[in-house]
């Protein structure tokens, strides 16, 4: 597991229902674009907003379009273990290379609750299993050491850190060199590939994807300038995703530029006249 996984969003329709149908195209397109793999049912998602039904099935619909092309990491984190395992079930039967979960958040869990939650997953399934530390939307904060201390579980492969800290990201690559590090900031890709990251996963690669294969594999050819050159521009279209709503404005990019990523579900709201309008403008560079 190397390289640019794109969290693959969740096409809805205008009734609110996954839009199923949608997901091909959305796949194939990115699959050309160079993806080395894609991590189903994340935030990026709306996973949260969705039912386990709804989850377990698109990670099945997912499954069924790669047909083996590329590898696929399921996201498998809710708030009760007993959610967790169903979808965990799901993705073996689907055939995924690899889970991952955000720690359950909410309730307040404390530390041993939330090291018996990892612990549990990795006993509960063979599959290689990723931690996920976004303190930002999950409110869980892991000191380093606790981090590591959870990493060196068996069956744990590595972790999706999604944090502006680099620190962390070289000191796990000295203390486990063949762990799997997904950097999670997209602003950053270059920075955590540089303290020794094994690839990215970001929410932004659903409009750029082309660009962030470019970033990561000119850092592997060890051309930085250019690799940089990709980032300041991925970067100034991030920029005006987050002044507008990223996930909004993701998908009425993509639909602009041909390929159908439906609607958000509320409660996000669609974009307005104004910020379609600032979208619209950062299409011809995308294209």
């Amino acid at each position: 597991m190397r390289g640019i996984y794109l969290p693959l969003m969740t096409p809805f329709n205008s009734a609110g229902n996954v839009a199923y149908e949608l997901l091909e195209d959305m796949i194939n397109h990115h699959i050309a674009n160079g993806v080395d793999g894609f991590y189903v049912g994340g935030s990026s998602s709306e996973c949260f907003m969705m039912t386990l039904e709804e989850r377990k099935r698109v990670f099945q619909s997912v499954a069924q379009i790669n047909a083996g092309r590329v590898p696929l990491i399921a996201h498998v984190g809710a708030i009760s273990l007993h959610e967790v395992y169903q979808l965990v079930d799901s993705a073996v039967c689907a055939n995924y290379s690899a889970i991952s979960a955000t720690p359950p958040f909410y309730y307040g869990f404390t530390k041993q609750e939330v090291n018996h939650y990892y612990c549990s997953i990795a006993q509960y399934s063979a599959l290689p299993l990723l931690l996920y530390n976004i303190p930002g939307t999950t409110g869980v904060h892991f000191s380093h050491q606790e981090l590591f201390q959870l990493a060196e579980m068996e069956n744990v492969v590595g972790i999706k850190h999604t944090t502006s800290d680099m620190f962390f990201i070289e000191r796990l690559r000295a203390k486990q060199p063949q762990a799997v590090i997904f950097h999670g900031e997209d602003t950053m890709l270059v920075n955590g590939l540089q303290m020794g990251a094994s690839g990215g996963i970001g929410s932004t690669y659903n409009l750029m994807s082309k660009w962030y294969v470019g970033i990561y594999q000119a850092m592997m050819q060890s051309e930085v300038e250019k690799a940089m050159e990709l980032q300041h521009k991925a970067n100034a279209v991030t920029e005006q995703l987050l002044s507008c709503g990223v996930y909004q404005s993701i998908k009425f990019a993509m639909g602009e530029l041909g390929v159908n990523y439906g609607v958000c579900r509320e409660p996000l709201l669609p974009l307005s006249i104004e910020h379609k309008r600032q979208v619209s403008t950062l299409l011809s560079d995308i294209g």
